[in-house]
């Protein structure tokens, strides 16, 4: 392989679009608007960057990108971070590439096939992309005074810079394409040698052959109201064009005097590159979920860790106090794992990033319970802890979970009271057969277990608090229905989508007593409304599946425990519903 752009990048690397060297001083990238600074690259480290194609078994080409670092620096036209390099970046790099490493002709002048290959990639996007977890490098705003390169008043000027903007990147980035042609694949397969960088310098980078399989997939049909997603730039045609005018407008057009070079004070500022977006446009990437079946057995949550527990004093503890303890639960987890605790514990998503329906969960039961499951741990002490990971849970961020509850004996609450005494059972369940199957002759029904709490109540028309209820189940099975807006026509939509799928609410009661104790941060404005019911869920679930619905199903309430009716009875109770 062949090594290029060992010292400052030209003008036409800055001009394409990733990030490179820059000079002193700093600057402003010109089709991403870059804010780039200078940093020096630490020895033995793979270098230049090495982007390497790979046509798949199925017939695709993949490009993966490895940060040996573990951390990914770019930003936006605005001066934002990027969390990732985009395919525009992607693209934008073998632009500059195309003139300037080894496939160029002496004049800059870019080969046929090359230029034949960046036409077809302005014209067909990536039709998947592989993206790991990342997460920002540092929270607060910290920030280190440094010199800018520029001089002012005969002194070196210095402005506060940001320490780290980056993202860390647990794992490699993958660009498919599905069906790109031979040509296309060699001529790019050339270019690859020659991109020295996708992120600035201080995110090396280098790529590999490992074939990697797309978490987020093309949705050719969205639109800009198609809700949630992954939305990204990418090249339209003449994008190219774009970046060669713009190379071409930064280029001086004749070499300066020493006159006209020479340092003046009055007029020396950081010099601005031309932007523009033209020719760039977005696209919306869908991630690809669990499988959904039809036939009922779906569960949002997989695996089951249980912890046998007394409240310290040999009791269960009481109904008006289970969410409270599964908060202590979930902070004492949490502290265990310490800094970079992954979003599916902490409920902390990054800005702009889909949340998934579902994350982890923790729920108490009380021993009655849990004998109603699978679970055959002798019984001799008055509930337990459930920890539900749930079903899209990454390998990673559940090997994290079971280092972190490994050697878990007590759980400390408040100061006044003595700590839960805890006795994990050495089984992981699996949610999808978690409850007994109901008895011949019965039909299974569920019971919100102590409570569950609605997250939306009131809204404009007719709305009944039966409808919250659906709303609550549509909540926790939304990746199983279309998606919908936000507010009120959005809900009435997702409600009628539950509907459709059999579910229904038998019963209800509305709890009046202490109703806080039953939710965990209600959103401002908003007064909880516990309730118990009876509830047929159709074919979102199966008859020994694992679900909590409602505010605190991740933190203890909303917990669905087999409410089991004959079957002549719960027919003729369905069969009356309007």
């Amino acid at each position: 392989m062949r090594l290029s752009c060992l010292g400052m990048p030209s003008l036409w690397q800055r001009a394409s679009g990733y990030n490179s060297v820059s000079p002193p001083e700093s600057t402003r990238n010109i089709v991403a608007g870059e804010s780039l600074s200078v940093v020096a690259i630490p020895a033995g480290l793979p270098w230049p960057l090495r982007l390497t194609m790979r046509r798949t078994t199925d017939g695709s080409v993949s490009i993966t990108a490895h940060f040996p670092l573990g951390v990914y620096h770019g930003h936006a036209a605005d001066g934002s971070p990027n969390t990732i390099p985009s395919p525009a970046r992607l693209f934008s790099a073998f632009v500059s590439a195309s003139h300037t490493g080894a496939a160029a002709a002496a004049d800059g002048q870019v080969a046929p096939d090359i230029d034949e290959a960046l036409t077809w990639l302005e014209k067909h996007p990536p039709h998947g992309l592989h993206i790991p977890s990342t997460a920002p490098v540092q929270s607060g705003k910290r920030v280190a005074y440094r010199k800018t390169g520029t001089i002012e008043k005969d002194q070196p000027k210095t402005a506060a810079k940001a320490i780290s903007d980056g993202y860390a990147i647990n794992g490699e980035i993958g660009w498919l394409w599905d069906d790109m042609p031979d040509g296309v694949r060699d001529a790019l397969s050339r270019l690859c040698e020659d991109v020295p960088c996708l992120g600035e310098m201080d995110s090396p980078v280098v790529m590999s052959i490992e074939t990697v399989e797309a978490n987020w997939r093309l949705d050719s049909a969205a639109t800009a109201f198609t809700p949630g997603g992954l939305r990204v730039q990418i090249p339209a045609p003449g994008r190219t064009r774009v970046l060669r005018e713009l190379h071409s407008q930064s280029r001086p057009p004749k070499v300066p005097t020493a006159s006209a070079d020479r340092f003046r004070p009055s007029g020396d500022s950081v010099r601005a590159f031309p932007t523009s977006e033209e020719c760039l446009r977005t696209a919306r990437y869908a991630e690809v979920g669990p499988l959904r079946r039809p036939d009922g057995d779906h569960s949002p949550w997989s695996d089951v860790l249980i912890f046998l527990a007394d409240d310290g004093t040999g009791r269960e503890f009481t109904p008006e106090r289970r969410v409270s303890w599964c908060v202590a639960f979930h902070r004492a987890l949490v502290a265990r794992i310490g800094d970079g605790a992954p979003a599916v514990v902490t409920g902390r998503y990054l800005e702009g990033r889909p949340r998934p329906a579902n994350r982890l969960a923790i729920q108490y039961v009380p021993a009655s319970v849990l004998a109603q499951s699978t679970v055959e741990a002798a019984l001799d002490v008055p509930g337990a802890f459930l920890v539900m990971l749930p079903s899209d849970v990454s390998d990673d961020d559940e090997a994290v979970v079971l280092r972190a509850v490994a050697g878990m004996t007590r759980l400390n609450h408040r100061r006044d009271e003595a700590p839960a005494r805890l006795r994990p059972v050495g089984e992981v369940f699996d949610a999808k057969d978690f409850w007994r199957p109901p008895v011949r002759g019965t039909q299974r029904l569920w019971s919100p277990t102590p409570v569950a709490v609605p997250e939306v109540t009131r809204q404009r028309g007719e709305w009944t608090f039966e409808d919250a209820i659906l709303l609550s189940l549509g909540f926790v099975w939304r990746d199983r229905f279309d998606a919908v807006p936000k507010g009120t026509q959005g809900y009435r939509s997702l409600v009628a989508q539950v509907r459709e799928r059999g579910a229904g609410v038998m019963w209800r009661h509305r709890v009046t007593r202490n109703p806080s104790f039953y939710a965990h941060k209600m959103p401002q404005g908003v007064t909880a409304q516990p309730y118990t019911a009876l509830i047929s869920v159709g074919d979102l679930l199966a008859d020994t599946g694992l679900a909590a619905v409602g505010q605190s199903r991740h933190l203890g309430g909303g917990l669905l425990v087999p409410a089991d009716l004959p079957t002549e009875l719960a027919q003729n109770v369905l069969g009356r519903r309007p």
